[in-house]
């Protein structure tokens, strides 16, 4: 199955990706505002680049079984961005060109292998943050955007991955999840080395 395959093809970068994403900090609850700040940033600035290109990208039956429209993480994250008082227009002018290794299903269901995947763990995050004094009062947006349908619109992304996907282009779909992951770090690194 792909998501095995493609589980396997991210593991070493997935690593990489939690020790720049404060998942420990998250974890023990110690994550301060500020490093909540950057993950803001970061998952922000992904899905400003990205997301509408990876919707785009897929055929019209794979955005109606995915209920693509309802997919849309980005407006959370903006309301989140409000919330902390971080001016969306300084982000827009961090420019990162995350380019798709063609505009096809399996370089698009890849890459959201990713996306998904981390909204799954968004539901842990944000657990571990309501643990957190200094989340109390937060919205979290952005960590619970499919609220209860989180399960659902998992179970459903990995059944059009794992069906939709034919195996001549399993390596272009492996692929383009790997980028995925190396364009998400290479933004954290940008938000980090920056005053927010």
């Amino acid at each position: 199955m792909l998501q095995e395959k493609l589980k396997i093809a991210t593991s070493a970068h997935h690593d990489e990706l939690e020790n720049l994403m404060f998942v420990r900090e998250i974890m023990n609850k110690t994550l301060t505002l500020e490093q909540y700040k950057t993950l803001l940033a970061t998952n922000y600035i992904v899905h400003a680049a990205i997301e509408s290109k990876l919707h785009d990208a897929l055929d019209n039956e794979i955005k109606d079984s995915l209920d693509i429209e309802n997919r849309d993480k980005l407006s959370a994250l903006e309301q989140d961005l409000e919330e902390m008082n971080i001016p969306k227009e300084d982000l827009d002018a961090i420019s990162f060109d995350f380019l798709l290794r063609d505009e096809s299903n399996a370089s698009s269901l890849g890459a959201m292998y990713v996306l998904e995947g981390a909204t799954l763990g968004g539901n842990v995050i944000q657990k571990k943050l309501r643990a957190n004094p200094a989340f109390e009062k937060l919205s979290l947006n952005y960590y619970n955007v499919y609220a209860q349908n989180l399960m659902p619109n998992w179970l459903t992304f990995v059944k059009v991955l794992n069906t939709s996907v034919p195996e001549a282009d399993f390596q272009l779909a492996e692929e383009s999840a790997v980028d995925m992951f190396q364009h998400i770090a290479q933004v954290s690194k940008a938000v980090k080395a920056i005053e927010i």
